[in-house]
């Protein structure tokens, strides 16, 4: 299965091809086209045109053959690319030189495009590992992503630490550019079949994600049931809290009434009871202030 960059290097060949099919329609109208004699006299002080000039077709020529060998080192690079894959997947995970992968492929590369290559294209892309060894640049095809091995255990542990570390998702594709597409769908239904990792499409890619078993949430079949009913689909947020208040719910936080305390008037409020003591045994008490009471 071809990767997303030999896939775009394969759309922009097609590309190429739509524009030098264009190019030759245009020479040829334009060796069709008859020639106007130019008018002998001229204006005195006419302005020169500001519009710029149009191609020659010496010039065409030369951005056509520009083209032609950009898209040749294209397609070039997206088999070396292609081959270089089918290595790996196929379990040959040892680097090879330029030279060999070019026997392997049976391209026909000048040397031009061997050193552009060498010293270029192949350092630089993404899905390439570069190997020196002796002094010699070798080349492996470098997996989207980083398992231990080919079982169901490598990639479930790979989905729990991406997991743990808030990294997200992986694509199912990714998967099968890193296991050969039969024995990683073999794992992936495994995993799935096992409740470890749940598949979800999303713009329009399949995903895979780890199982959190500690967060898994039960919940009664006929809330599960009622949820699955509602559909709020069209529906903008006031008409739904236009719903929930007509059923006297309230909806999040923008209509939930607001409750305050009662404050205490500062006019005509009444005024604190003070507590009196010794009520109990008043009758008991001598008014020391009169010097005319006696003891009893």
């Amino acid at each position: 299965m071809m990767n997303s960059s030999s896939a775009s290097l394969f759309k922009e060949r097609d590309q190429f091809q739509k524009r030098k099919a264009e190019a030759n329609s245009f020479l040829a109208s334009i060796e069709k086209r008859p020639k106007v004699d130019k008018p002998s006299s001229q204006k005195p002080n006419r302005q020169k045109s500001t519009i710029s000039r149009s191609k020659t077709s010496s010039e065409l020529t030369g951005d056509y053959r520009t083209t032609l060998t950009s898209s040749n080192r294209l397609y070039k690079l997206a088999n070396i690319v292609e081959k270089l894959k089918e290595r790996y997947l196929g379990g040959q995970t040892e680097p090879v030189t330029l030279d060999e992968i070019i026997q392997e492929t049976e391209l026909n590369i000048d040397s031009t495009d061997r050193h552009w290559l060498a010293s270029e294209a192949l350092l630089t892309k993404e899905t390439i590992d570069v190997k020196t060894i002796d002094d010699v640049n070798k080349f492996v095809y470098k997996p989207p992503l980083n398992l231990k091995g080919r079982k169901p255990i490598n990639l479930l542990n790979f989905l729990k630490s991406r997991h743990e570390r808030c990294e997200g998702a992986v694509t199912v594709d990714d998967v099968r550019d890193t296991i050969p597409k039969a024995k990683a769908d073999k794992i992936i239904q495994t995993l799935i079949d096992s409740g470890d990792v749940v598949k979800a499409t999303s713009n329009k890619k399949e995903v895979l994600f780890y199982t959190d078993r500690p967060y898994n949430l039960q919940v009664h079949p006929k809330f599960v049931e009622s949820w699955r009913k509602i559909s709020v689909e069209g529906l903008e947020d006031k008409m739904i809290w236009e719903f929930l208040d007509k059923h006297g719910h309230y909806g999040l936080k923008k209509n939930i009434p607001r409750y305050t305390l009662p404050t205490k008037s500062r006019r005509g409020g009444h005024r604190p009871v003070s507590m009196k003591h010794n009520e109990h045994v008043k009758d008991q008490l001598i008014d020391y202030s009169n010097p005319t009471a006696s003891t009893k």
